[in-house]
C-alpha cells in the first residue's frame, strides 16, 4: 500500500505536510527527505524543484535584492554571470575593505560552517561586494582558541590586468587615450585551452600630448598605474574603478568637489591630524641623463623652516631632441607635489552616529572614496582643502569605520612625468648612464655636440678624451 501524504493545518495556523521536516540541527545528509528542494540537469530545465509542490515550475532564483549580501563565485564564472547568487550567500564573521590611491583589498573571515560554504572561499574564486568583484589571492584555514574560521585577501577584479603582459612595445605618442588603446593592443597573447581573460575597458579625458616611450616586461596594470613610465605617472589623473571599466580622469569620475566643510574641538576623540615634512623642500635641483640642469626654489615657504632643504631628481628620457623643455615641464610638475607638507587627517568613525560632538562628522558616512571638502583647523590657524583618500568599511553592516583626508594639491594629480622614469641619481642605472654618456662623448665632437654644456663643463678633458 502506498504510503500516503497529508497536507493539514499546523499550529502556526500556516499549511504543512507529513512529509515536511523540522530544521536540522546539523547539516542534512543523503538520502533527503521529500521536504528538500531539489535541482537536476534533465528535470524542470535545470532549475529548483519541490517533489511535493508538482505544480511549480519554472522558478529562477535570481541574485538575493538586499543590502550587504556577500557572494562567492567560482573563479571559472564568465563575465556575464555574476547576477545570481553564486556558488553560495556567505555568513561571515568579519569582512572589511581598504580602498584607497593603491589598492582596494578585502579581509574576509568565515566560520568553518557545518554547511560547507567556507570550501568555496578558495584561492582564485570571487567575492561579490556592495556591487563589485574581488578576486581571492590568499586562503587561511585556522582551528584556534578563536574558533575555526577561513581568512582570504581578494583584491579587485582591475588587478586581473597584472596578469597581462606587454613584453615589448614602442608608444609613439599621444594623449592619454592614445596610450590606453596602444597598451591593449600590445599585450603578449597567451591563447591557451580552457584559459581566458576578462575584457577590460579604460577611458581618460586628458588631452595632454606626450612623446614617445618604451614599455618593456609591464602588465598591463602596471602601465595603466605602477610603473614609472606608466599612464598615471606620465599624464597624472586620479584613478576610479567598477569592476571591467576604470577611468584615469584629470578629476576623479563621479567624485564631489565642496562635499563637506568640517571644524572640529580639540576635546574630540577618535579625530587626529598628520603634518609630514618628510618629503618636503625649499629648493629643487633636477637633471637628466644628458646633464640639462633646471631649479626651483620658493623665498618665504608658508610652512615653518628653519633653514633651506635641498632635494635633487634625476630625470631620464629616451631622446635628446626637446630634453630640456620636458626636464623643465616634468621638474615643475615634481615640486607641485614637495613644495607643501603633507597634512592628512584620520577619522575614526566607532559610533559616531550616537555621539552628538561628532555630529559634523557624522555625515561623512555619506560620502565616497574621492570626494573634496574643507576643514578648518583653529589650533593650526589654517583652513584646507582635503579630499578623502582612503575608507575603511565594514561591508557586512555597511559602515564606514576609518577614514583618511589628505592634501587636495598634493593628491588631485599625480607628478606629469614626460620621462621614462624619475630617481635620485644614485641608482645603477643612473651610474649606467653616466659610462653611455662618457663613452659617447669621448668618440668624437659629434658625440659631444650631443649633449649640453652643462653636462660637458661637468667633466674634466681626460674624460672627455676617454682617458
Amino acid at each position: 500500500m502506498a504510503e500516503t501524504i497529508t497536507w493539514y493545518i499546523g499550529e502556526d495556523g500556516f499549511p504543512t505536510n507529513t512529509e515536511f521536516i523540522d530544521v536540522p540541527e546539523k547539516a542534512i545528509e543523503k538520502p533527503y527527505p521529500k521536504a528538500v528542494w531539489r535541482i537536476d540537469s534533465v528535470f524542470n530545465n535545470g532549475l529548483p524543484y519541490h517533489e511535493l509542490l508538482p505544480g511549480i515550475q519554472g522558478i529562477d532564483l535570481w541574485a538575493l535584492d538586499r543590502e550587504n549580501v556577500i557572494r562567492v563565485y567560482s573563479m571559472s564564472e564568465r563575465q556575464t554571470g555574476f547576477d545570481h547568487n553564486g556558488l553560495a550567500v556567505l555568513e561571515p564573521l568579519s569582512c572589511t575593505s581598504v580602498h584607497n590611491d593603491e589598492r582596494w583589498d578585502i579581509e574576509l573571515v568565515h566560520p568553518l560552517d557545518e554547511w560547507g560554504k567556507w570550501k568555496y572561499l578558495l584561492a582564485g574564486n570571487i567575492l561579490k561586494i556592495s556591487g563589485q568583484l574581488f578576486r581571492i589571492y590568499s586562503q587561511e584555514a585556522a582551528i584556534n582558541s578563536g574558533g575555526m574560521t577561513m581568512t582570504v585577501h581578494a583584491r579587485h577584479i582591475s588587478c586581473d590586468m597584472a596578469d597581462m603582459l606587454i613584453t615589448y612595445a614602442a608608444f609613439p605618442g599621444g594623449n592619454a587615450s592614445d596610450f590606453i588603446d596602444f597598451c591593449f593592443t600590445n599585450i603578449e597573447k597567451a591563447d591557451l585551452p580552457g584559459y581566458e581573460y576578462y575584457k577590460f575597458e579604460g577611458y581618460s579625458d586628458i588631452q595632454t600630448e606626450l612623446g614617445s616611450s618604451e614599455l618593456t616586461n609591464t602588465t598591463l596594470w602596471a602601465a595603466m598605474i605602477g610603473a614609472d613610465n606608466c599612464l598615471k605617472n606620465r599624464y597624472g589623473g586620479e584613478l576610479y574603478r567598477d569592476n571591467f571599466y576604470f577611468s584615469i580622469n584629470q578629476r576623479m569620475q563621479y567624485a564631489k568637489d565642496n562635499a563637506f566643510s568640517l571644524r572640529f574641538s580639540p576635546g574630540m576623540t577618535g579625530i587626529s591630524q598628520k603634518v609630514d615634512y618628510s618629503r618636503f623642500c625649499t629648493n629643487l635641483l633636477c637633471w637628466d641623463n644628458f646633464g640639462n640642469m633646471w631649479g626651483v626654489s620658493t623665498v618665504k615657504p608658508d610652512a615653518f623652516v628653519h633653514h633651506p632643504i635641498v632635494k635633487m631628481a634625476q630625470f631620464n628620457y629616451q631622446d635628446f631632441d626637446g630634453a630640456m623643455e620636458r626636464l623643465m615641464a616634468d621638474g615643475f610638475a615634481y615640486w607641485e607635489t614637495v613644495n607643501t607638507p603633507e597634512v592628512t587627517y584620520e577619522v575614526q568613525f566607532a559610533a559616531l552616529g550616537r555621539d552628538p560632538q561628532y555630529e559634523g562628522f557624522a555625515d561623512l558616512q555619506n560620502y565616497n572614496y574621492g570626494d573634496s571638502g574643507t576643514i578648518y583647523c583653529p589650533e593650526l590657524d589654517i583652513s584646507t582643502e582635503q579630499r578623502i583618500t582612503e575608507i575603511e568599511k565594514n561591508e557586512i553592516t555597511g559602515d564606514i569605520t576609518r577614514m583618511l583626508l589628505g592634501n587636495l594639491r598634493n593628491s588631485l594629480v599625480c607628478p606629469a612625468f614626460m620621462g621614462s622614469t624619475i630617481s635620485t641619481g644614485n641608482t645603477v642605472a643612473d651610474k649606467q648612464n653616466r659610462v653611455m654618456q662618457n663613452a659617447v662623448m669621448s668618440q668624437s665632437i659629434s658625440g659631444m655636440e650631443q649633449f649640453a654644456i652643462s653636462a660637458l663643463e661637468m667633466r674634466t678633458i681626460n674624460q672627455l678624451e676617454g682617458k
